[in-house]
């Protein structure tokens, strides 16, 4: 970009950002002022409501409450037994309740006696609860009775939560409790509307609520659907406020992060969003405890600004006014400075064309009768412009024999009839050298029609003809290649009549046709030498492939009629080609009826095979004999690739089996077979029944990539087999382990633990204490006995992978894999506890002493077992029923 370009669009970006900046300020200001100003509004109108209602409460108070006729019946209270206290209770509750029908006159809600101590005398609202207890509830009713001091502020109580006004009473020098007064939210939300001509909604804590609400009252309660925490009171909220709850729903997603912040500040807060197209200001107004003076509520007021839209909206209008009016300005200067760049750099460009397209150009002053070359016209002349004049005679110098006379007439003809020209034609150079020019020439006409200038263009194509003779040269010996291709080459169309357009020689010798015969549909259409019960499955292939944007290569396997009648099968392998928006097929279709025929007589002698045996390629099954189907229960290959793309997938994952589990890419499981001695190659597969079934393996190989796998059942061999090794490594008395297998399977975990570290181990030996009074006392049949129990119950214990091993007598030996010291130590104390817990036949109870320890790098497990063995000798000597590990 040109310097004077990039410091217009500098300064372009500068201001904008500049103003954008101050607007974005001044907006943010009003909004901060706004805010403010609202919060002092709501703030002050809160407390001169409640200020209000101190008023009518102390009038109340004085006039009504705190006088000799009260006091003395409450007074009674105190000397009276539960009895004469309910009549009590009934003639205080007579005598006001008058004044308290009508104290809904001054919006107060409550009227509730306490005594000294805290308990409910006299609920009006609620005659029949009195005599619970308030000192963990209500903190105000405590406070005014311990310091008999009056206190007002918000509280949640037993039934109802209000604004509290509560005094203390005495008579006669004695304390005789107190009386509160309230005011319900509802009360204060309808005063502060009536005020303020606003949305409200008032949410209390849930543990407030659940901490101090009676059961029976916590239906008056539902959870606020923006913040789970709080409550909202059905009698304030008696329906969903949605402009309230839906203000801060969309509010919380935008800034959340923001909005708990504000929520936990226990302040005062707000914020302002538009909500169907009103600019609003949603203000939370903390509701303090009278005592502890925590955030237990809020009062949520929304009120629309039309003011402060207004304000917002002048700004933005002049934002996008002033960028509008930036961005033409800079807009025509920068048009300006590009115009000029494009002037000045116009001539460069020319030369710089005219040099990579080998191109010159001459003008004439038809008037003045000026010739003028350009520059690259003399590079193409081979010539130095000091060398020779510009003219018409001496231009003709150049062109070669061969073309002069055509030229000098041509360009006769362009002055005298004023006729424009595009030729090609031949140059010889002052070096000799022939090129190849491409020249165009027109006139420019004056009003009177008299040819002013003359303008013509002259073009070095001699690489381009030297291309193009090429390219002829190379398509004859192409054309020459592909005519001797035994198979048949060809190009045909997508449609009914699969018209053939191209035809190498193959044609005559494949099937007898001479190529004029099929050539579009000359005699004999391509469709109707492909065999009736072929055609359909050719045409069905062809329709769906125009339809896909493949272009990979397609094969398909059909036959065709030769012009003796007889039918042959071919392999046809073609690609979709398109031209102008039309697909067209390009391929080349083989003779392969003897192949056909070779596989045919192969498939038979397969299907007549007892063994199951397949043709694969390793990824998908191409062929399988009857004793597959038999096998498997599918009726043919379709079927069974319904499910399936090859054998290997039903290979049973057994570690004494080849499976796919045991290599990496699970499409060379043939080659990974062959490397494998041959009694090494076998696999594991269910039947139709789902019973588990051994083969050997025999891999034949066919046509490259394709394999013929035979699987001959071995079953009742490998039965024997495992049988006879069961019992050469499992102790005949317990079935545990025994100690060949150890030897056998202790350097398998030692391997293991060297390749990866994660997978160390432990070794534990297992002695069972005081056996030999077992054996003396109930004789070695029982002890037999009791050592097939003690196996079942560790085996049980420990997991697939821990190896349990019978080392002789009544002690054993556990190798357990990936364990740290605190896992070895809980797992060997699961078996303890389980031996502890286990009732053994006939001698009931047994214990167990453990002494292990963890394999460690390169040692021999000699010294492992040595180590183990001290641990169980300490376990011994220390009380036994016990775990010892070092």
């Amino acid at each position: 970009m040109n310097n004077n370009l990039k410091i217009l669009f500098i300064a372009f970006v500068l201001t904008t950002v500049t103003f954008v900046t101050i607007i974005l300020y001044l907006t943010n200001n009003k909004i901060e002022q706004q805010l403010e100003s609202e919060k002092e509004i709501l703030d002050v109108t809160y407390k001169t409501i409640i200020d209000s209602y101190k008023t009518n409460a102390n009038i109340i108070y004085f006039n009504k409450l705190d006088t000799k006729e009260v006091k003395e019946i409450i007074f009674n209270a105190y000397e009276s037994n539960d009895l004469q206290r309910s009549k009590i209770r009934k003639e205080l509750y007579n005598k006001l309740l008058y004044m308290y029908n009508n104290m809904y006159s001054f919006k107060i809600k409550q009227l509730h006696f306490h005594l000294k101590n805290n308990d409910s005398f006299l609920r009006f609202h609620r005659p029949l609860k009195f005599g619970d207890n308030l000192s963990n509830i209500r903190a105000t009713v405590k406070y005014a009775n311990e310091n008999r001091r009056a206190i007002q502020g918000f509280e949640e109580g037993r039934i109802f939560n209000g604004y509290r006004f509560v005094y203390p009473l005495s008579y006669k020098l004695k304390y005789l409790g107190s009386v509160e007064i309230s005011v319900s939210m509802n009360a204060i939300i309808n005063s502060l509307n009536k005020e303020l001509k606003a949305d409200i909604d008032f949410i209390i804590k849930r543990d407030v609520v659940d901490k101090k609400v009676f059961d029976s009252e916590k239906s008056n309660y539902r959870v606020c659907e923006t913040n789970s925490d709080y409550y909202h009171e059905k009698t304030v909220s008696k329906k969903k406020n949605i402009v309230i709850e839906d203000i801060i729903a969309n509010y919380i997603n935008t800034n959340k992060k923001d909005f708990l912040a504000k929520k936990n500040s226990n302040k005062t807060f707000n914020f302002t969003s538009t909500y169907e197209g009103k600019r609003y200001i949603t203000t939370y107004l903390p509701i303090n405890n009278a005592i502890s003076k925590e955030k237990v509520a809020y009062l949520i007021i929304t009120r629309e600004h039309p003011n402060l839209e207004s304000s917002i909206n002048k700004l933005e209008s002049s934002l996008v006014f002033f960028i509008i009016l930036n961005f033409l300005f800079f807009y025509f200067l920068f048009k300006s400075e590009k115009r000029k760049i494009q002037l000045k750099h116009k001539d460069e460009i020319l030369g710089e064309l005219q040099i990579m397209g080998h191109i010159g150009y001459w003008e004439r002053d038809n008037i003045n009768k000026k010739l003028i070359w350009s520059e690259e016209l003399y590079k193409i002349l081979e010539i130095k412009k000091d060398d020779i004049n510009p003219s018409y005679k001496n231009f003709m110098k150049f062109i070669h024999k061969d073309d002069l006379k055509r030229i000098n007439t041509i360009y006769k003809e362009f002055l005298k009839n004023l006729i424009d020209y595009k030729t090609e034609f031949k140059i010889t150079t002052t070096t000799g050298k022939v090129k190849f020019i491409e020249q165009e020439a027109h006139h420019i006409i004056n009003d009177e029609g008299k040819a002013i200038r003359s303008i013509g263009t002259l073009r070095d194509v001699t690489e381009v003809k030297k291309f193009q003779i090429e390219a002829e040269h190379s398509k004859k010996e192409f054309e020459i290649l592909v005519s001797n291709i035994p198979d048949i080459v060809y190009k045909r169309e997508i449609d009914k009549q699969q018209t053939i357009t191209y035809l190498n020689n193959s044609l005559k010798s494949i099937l007898g046709y001479e190529n004029e015969d099929l050539l579009f549909n000359n005699k004999i259409s391509f469709s109707q030498i492909v065999d009736e019960e072929d055609l359909p499955h050719v045409e069905y292939s062809l329709k769906n492939l125009a339809k896909s944007n493949t272009t990979k290569p397609i094969t398909l396997k059909y036959r065709l009629k030769q012009k003796s009648g007889d039918l042959i099968w071919v392999s046809d392998r073609f690609k979709i080609m398109k031209k102008d928006n039309k697909k067209y097929l390009e391929g080349i279709i083989s003779d392969i009826n003897s192949q056909k025929n070779a596989y045919d007589k192969l498939y038979k002698f397969i299907d007549l095979q007892q063994n199951i045996v397949i043709l694969t390629d390793g990824d998908k099954l191409q062929f399988a004999n009857k004793s597959f189907f038999k096998f498997f229960n599918y009726r043919n290959l379709s079927h069974f690739l319904q499910d399936y793309n090859c054998i290997c997938q039903l290979f049973l994952e057994d570690n004494n089996y080849f499976n796919l589990t045991k290599i990496e890419n699970h499409n060379d499981w043939v080659k990974e077979l062959q490397k494998l001695p041959q009694t090494s190659r076998i696999v594991a597969i269910n039947d139709n029944n789902g019973r588990k079934k051994s083969f050997s393996v025999t891999i034949n190989s066919f046509e490259n990539p394709l394999c013929i796998v035979s699987f001959t059942d071995i079953t009742e061999t490998i039965l024997m087999n495992q049988e006879l090794q069961q019992k050469t490594i499992h102790d005949k008395l317990t079935s545990a382990y025994n100690r060949e297998y150890f030897e056998l399977i202790n350097k398998k975990f030692i391997d293991d633990a060297s390749k990866n570290p994660t997978t160390s181990f432990a070794l534990a030996l297992v002695d069972i204490d005081f056996f030999k009074k077992v054996n003396d006392t109930y004789g070695h049949d029982v002890g037999d006995i009791t050592l097939i129990d003690l196996v079942k119950v560790i085996n049980s214990s420990i997991r697939r992978e821990d190896i349990l091993v019978r080392w002789g007598g009544e002690e054993f030996i556990l190798l357990i894999k990936n364990v740290t010291d605190e896992t070895l130590k809980n797992s060997l104390e699961h078996i303890r506890s389980e031996i502890v817990k286990h009732e053994f036949e006939i001698i009931g109870k047994l214990t167990c002493s453990f002494g292990a320890t963890s394999y460690r790098k390169d040692e021999d497990i000699k010294d492992t077992i040595k180590r183990a063995d001290i641990n169980l000798y300490t376990a011994k000597e220390t009380g036994r029923n016990k775990i010892v590990i070092s």
